[in-house]
């Protein structure tokens, strides 16, 4: 039986899948949670679990307490006897360097992706291929306001050059540069490691695809959903016009003259851009295995009532297994994680077309973060994962849980999301 190491900030959902397969699985990850199934040998960054001996544990802050190389000393001792490696989101075959390097023949995913990773050297590729944002790379806080100036008419947002999940995103205004000249946040984001790219307010969607060295192939589009500070907070799929349009401000905001027009003639046309376009992406910039393409459909769509290609813009592409890993399983039934491997092996499985299903089964995500500091009860509830150990300390804006409900009745799905939010907000205790 083969060896398989699963490497990432958060491995349970893929271990899960792991468990299904022909293999000795193998985990190194920042969280291991609750609900966490132990596969054949584990190890993690966050112990949580201490709480069972201690008065106390704080989880403290993610974004200081992890790097991709705190994961690669956890696995050192096993890389030897590993026949393939996996990663989901917070490491790529990058950070394989020095000693690790001998150890990337056994990544069954992208070797190269400094060039999607880097969003300023991904703009440059694409700019004149597809449709895409204006995007800079400023020096200093004079080249922003120099831009600023220069583009007066466009609002711009201020992201990481590298990173995902929209952390450390924020839209540019006069608050935020009066922020920059007050604080010590000049020298730290422009060193050259900030954008500032044009802002498009609109709906955020995301292509999922499986890809070979020779074929690209999109299996699902979905749609984003984000905080108001544009941080990843789950998803709605498949995405059929119902699940386009429910809750959707900029449907319910624009009063339609001719809404079955746009109904049948636009989202048609929408879907099946975003599927051209991700699969074009994707193997112009030859990868392989799982790998996923964000959008935005602007606002300007729904002004027009119709869609136009220039309306659909790439943000970015992420070339590894996505946040929608759980929900594209259900919702297609397949194991991702063998249909990853195999797609990085010369083979794409057979997924089943839902375009056409007239009632499809949708699945709706949704990641809990704490808006002040907690203290976590009991939160083992139904549609309830990644579940924190009881008495824990979670900080504000660090993740709580991951919810996610399915159904073919979309309403219903919903339903049972927000009550399974309201039964984890009625089970943290804020700390005063």
């Amino acid at each position: 039986m083969k060896n398989l190491l699963i490497m990432g900030i958060n491995t349970r959902p893929m271990v899960n899948s792991a468990l299904k397969l022909d293999y000795n699985t193998f985990s190194i990850s920042y969280f291991k949670t609750l609900d966490f199934i132990n596969p054949y040998c584990e190890k993690h960054i966050l112990h949580q679990e201490n709480i069972e001996s201690e008065d106390s544990f704080n989880c403290g802050s993610f974004e200081d307490n992890y790097s991709p190389e705190k994961l690669l000393y956890l696995a050192e001792e096993y890389l030897d006897a590993i026949d393939k490696i996996v990663f989901s989101t917070g490491i790529s075959a990058d950070d394989f360097v020095g000693k690790f390097s001998k150890f990337k023949n056994k990544i069954r995913g992208n070797l190269k992706t400094d060039n999607v990773n880097d969003k300023f050297k991904f703009y440059n590729k694409v700019k004149n291929k597809f449709n895409v944002p204006m995007t800079f790379n400023p020096v200093d806080i004079y080249e922003v306001i120099e831009i600023a100036n220069q583009y007066a008419n466009n609002q711009f947002i201020l992201k990481p050059l590298k990173g995902s999940g929209g952390y450390g995103t924020f839209l540019l205004n006069k608050q935020t540069l009066t922020k920059f000249k007050t604080a010590e946040l000049d020298s730290t984001i422009f060193e050259g490691n900030y954008l500032m790219q044009e802002y498009i307010p609109g709906v955020n969607l995301s292509s999922s695809l499986l890809s070979t060295k020779n074929e690209s192939k999109n299996i699902i589009n979905t749609r984003l959903l984000t905080t108001d500070d544009f941080v990843y907070s789950g998803n709605i799929l498949p995405l059929t016009f119902e699940s386009f349009s429910k809750g959707n401000s900029y449907i319910e905001n624009f009063n339609f003259n001719n809404f079955n027009k746009f109904n049948l003639n636009s989202f048609s046309k929408l879907s099946q851009n975003m599927e051209n376009v991700s699969e074009d992406l994707i193997s112009y910039f030859n990868l392989i295995g799982s790998n996923g393409v964000d959008f935005i459909l602007s606002k300007d769509a729904f002004k027009n009532e119709s869609f136009d290609e220039n309306d659909l813009y790439i943000i970015e592409v992420n070339p590894r297994i996505q946040g929608t890993y759980e929900s594209c399983e259900e919702v297609l039934g397949i194991n991702l994680l063998d249909a990853h491997i195999k797609a990085c092996e010369g083979e794409i499985i057979d997924i089943p077309d839902i375009n056409n299903n007239p009632n499809p089964l949708y699945s709706v995500k949704k990641i809990e973060y704490a808006s002040s500091d907690i203290n976590v009860k009991n939160l083992s509830f139904d549609n309830v994962y990644d579940i924190p150990y009881e008495n824990v300390k979670i900080e504000e804006n660090q993740p709580i849980v991951t919810i996610i409900s399915s159904d073919y009745n979309l309403s219903l799905a919903i339903s049972n999301l927000e009550n399974a939010s309201n039964n984890v907000k009625n089970n943290i205790e804020i700390i005063q």
